[in-house]
């Protein structure tokens, strides 16, 4: 750059030689020692000219790798919406079985409630059928007393002479009909 400058403001009979500036290799570089509290830094461009020089990409493949990319993001949109479902259904399971849980304990409760009102009627029952029993044999007792009031002393023969034998009625065969029809 500084030649053409200098090509440009200069006169045509003033000339001068370009100079070169040779770069040695870097295996014959002058080393220079470390001195103590200092740090090396070597700076290497390599990555920078690497990525200069890669060919800039084709159509096709810019097209290929835009049309992948959309891909990678439907598919993040749909493990994320499945991550949601998957997230909403463990809910609504963990509701449903709470409810259940629930249900379970008001059966058994209703089932504990069945069972001891079924004994209180049991019991009830017991109850009741031994009242009725007590209630028909005071019945009867009274019944006894009542009968032994109303009914006359009878006095027991003593020893002696057996009753006498009742005759046997005897037919006649000349009764008359009755005569149930009127004339």
């Amino acid at each position: 750059m500084r030649l053409a400058l200098e090509r440009l403001g200069a006169k045509g009979n003033r000339r001068q030689a370009p100079v070169t500036h040779k770069k040695s290799p870097p295996d014959q570089r002058r080393r220079r020692f470390v001195q103590e509290g200092q740090v090396v830094v070597e700076h290497h461009q390599s990555s920078r000219t690497a990525q200069r020089l890669t060919s800039p990409q084709s159509d096709e493949q810019g097209e290929e790798i835009s049309r992948l990319r959309n891909l990678l993001k439907i598919e993040q949109r749909r493990a994320e919406d499945t991550q949601r479902e998957l997230s909403d259904a463990n809910v609504q399971m963990r509701t449903l079985e709470t409810h259940l849980v629930h249900e379970k304990l008001h059966v058994t409760e209703l089932k504990t409630k069945c069972a001891e009102i079924e004994q209180a009627l049991l019991e009830a029952q017991v109850q009741l059928s031994r009242l009725r029993e007590e209630a028909a044999s005071q019945k009867r007792t009274v019944e006894r007393e009542v009968i032994a009031a109303e009914a006359p002393v009878v006095k027991k023969r003593g020893p002696g002479r057996p009753p006498l034998a009742r005759k046997p009625e005897t037919r006649t065969d000349d009764q008359e009909p009755v005569r149930w029809w009127k004339d």
